[in-house]
């Protein structure tokens, strides 16, 4: 799960670093990524692959390249057909098959008519089915605080939408899922990096009751705060 800055008004720096980069963070440390043991279980790379790409597609968004969004969005179709090809996706229900199919959908139609918002929407929500299917696997670092990663992108989405309902409901969320994960995190000594995340989401509580576009900025703190709870495993 990696670090991702995202919204709008990161969108200039980052197609700056586009061209200097030659084009972003790309896929290739997500396809080489290795297999994440636990147990018995091992999380295939197939399913470690969507969860890079679907990141990446919103960080090409926003650098205006749509050609790579739309190279995303069929390696996760290709990667998740794979999957269920495989007889690890077993224990995948109908729900998350559906789910996975309708956001590829969505993905490939956003980005074929170069809609901002419908493909960043459609991306995460890849995001959200993907970490679900991380829970079949029982990977070592929970997979809540994958969920953080893709709830504080909802926040940024919906601030960049206007929805400030929603955005009250997206740090709504976050807060209960990190509380469900924190006493987790600071078993194993991580004490420190909770309190921060716990910092980061009040305030943005309050920016969301004030309806504070600031909140952008923060939720990429956050963004940030997800490695360091990830680093304590």
């Amino acid at each position: 799960m990696k670090k991702r800055i995202v919204g709008a008004t990161a969108l200039l720096a980052i197609t700056l670093a586009g061209l200097a980069c030659g084009g972003g963070s790309g896929n290739s440390n997500t396809s080489a990524s290795p297999s994440v043991t636990a147990g018995n279980a091992q999380t295939p790379e197939t399913v470690l692959a969507i969860e890079g790409d679907a990141e990446d597609a919103i960080d090409m968004v926003l650098a205006g390249n749509w050609d790579k969004v739309i190279a995303d969005a069929d390696a996760i179709d290709q990667a998740w057909t794979e999957f269920l090809g495989s007889d690890q996706a077993d224990r995948v229900t109908a729900e998350q098959q559906a789910s996975m199919e309708g956001a590829i959908a969505d993905l490939g139609s956003a980005s074929d008519s170069r809609d901002d918002l419908a493909a960043r929407q459609a991306a995460n929500d890849v995001s959200k089915v993907i970490v679900d299917v991380f829970d079949l696997f029982r990977p070592t670092v929970p997979t809540d605080i994958g969920r953080l990663d893709y709830l504080e992108r909802q926040v940024i989405i919906d601030t960049d939408r206007g929805d400030w309902a929603a955005v009250e409901n997206d740090v709504g969320a976050v807060n209960s899922t990190f509380e469900r994960v924190r006493p987790e995190v600071e078993a194993v000594g991580g004490d420190q990096e909770a309190t921060n995340f716990a910092e980061s989401v009040s305030k943005q509580k309050q920016l969301a009751t004030e309806r504070d576009g600031g909140i952008v900025d923060e939720a990429n703190v956050a963004l940030e705060l997800v490695d360091s709870l990830e680093s304590v495993y």
